[in-house]
């Protein structure tokens, strides 16, 4: 992807802006910390960027700021904040009206990053923007990170202490942009749910459920999917894995009659959609159980349970 990278900096003095280098082993593992901000911002701020491996948290203090993220522009009045990956492009300045825009930032990276960038999307069906509560902790989190001196300590203590500032602040964040969905929809999403965990031995569809509920199909699956996190496909297959691994602690059944049990009557699907969730196969798994022999378990009918 091409990169491009036009900026304005109007700061007063008082602005504050903290690049930050992270271990290799760090970047490898964990979320970390490239750059932080408290800037004071004039008039003329303006930035223009695309192209770049990051992700951009931008929380407005006073004033107002300007965002154009996928082919839509956001005000960004005190008490909000945005999400948006750096790779896209974006541009974002002071808005005019308000003349002044005191925003903390960050820039950061890592291997999980991508998933909280995506949690947040689902909650927020898409839009960059969040509100935060008042009584939120975003701001002292982010202060936290710009205190951050690797001169003062070691830079893996710098490091693992950034990783957990920045995961308290992002789920802080997801958990921010999920709140005003939760209080639309909870008993209906709360009902879908208790069917499915009462029914998952059933052979169910997403037609079945929008006819059951009285909903489109498309409109269930992403209401159900930004309030649960999975698609009501994806949480039937959890629901039905966790049942199966259940049964092979708890009896001597075979993978076979585990999978029938559970609703499925193909054994490979059962085999695929296992090792998809579990990084093995129930095979695999199955002969990591370790189970007194008079428990009726796969240890005492290992033969019939490794198949």
């Amino acid at each position: 992807m091409a990169q491009l990278l036009e900026y304005h900096l109007d700061m007063e003095p008082q602005s504050r802006w903290k690049y930050y280098s992270a271990l290799p082993a760090t970047k490898a593992n964990l979320l970390y910390l490239q750059e932080a901000g408290d800037f004071y911002a004039g008039p003329a701020y303006y930035t223009a960027r695309e192209g770049l491996a990051s992700y951009l948290l931008k929380l407005t203090v006073s004033g107002c700021g300007l965002l154009s993220y996928g082919g839509k522009q956001y005000r960004v009045p005190p008490g909000q904040f945005y999400l948006i990956d750096c790779q896209q492009r974006q541009t974002y300045r002071t808005d005019p009206d308000a003349g002044h825009w005191h925003v903390v930032w960050l820039h950061f990276h890592g291997p999980a990053a991508a998933f909280y960038y995506e949690a947040f999307l689902q909650q927020t069906d898409g839009s960059p923007m969040a509100s935060l509560p008042p009584d939120a902790s975003a701001y002292e989190l982010v202060e936290k990170l710009l205190d951050l001196d690797p001169e003062q300590s070691s830079q893996r203590e710098v490091d693992l202490e950034a990783a957990s500032l920045l995961t308290q602040l992002l789920t802080q964040c997801v958990s921010a942009a999920r709140q005003p969905l939760q209080r639309q929809v909870p008993a209906l999403i709360e009902e879908i749910r208790a069917y499915l965990a009462r029914n998952y031995t059933q052979k169910l569809t997403l037609n079945d459920l929008s006819a059951r509920f009285g909903l489109s199909p498309c409109y269930l699956q992403r209401l159900f999917k930004r309030c649960i996190g999975q698609s009501p496909t994806d949480y039937l297959i959890y629901l039905r894995m966790s049942r199966a691994k259940e049964l092979m602690h708890t009896t001597g059944l075979s993978i076979s009659e585990i999978a029938y049990a559970v609703g499925i009557e193909n054994l490979g699907y059962f085999t695929r959609q296992f090792r998809q969730q579990e990084g093995q196969t129930p095979q695999q798994y199955r002969k990591q159980l370790i189970m007194p022999p008079d428990s009726g378990g796969p240890a005492e009918r290992d033969g019939i349970a490794a198949e």
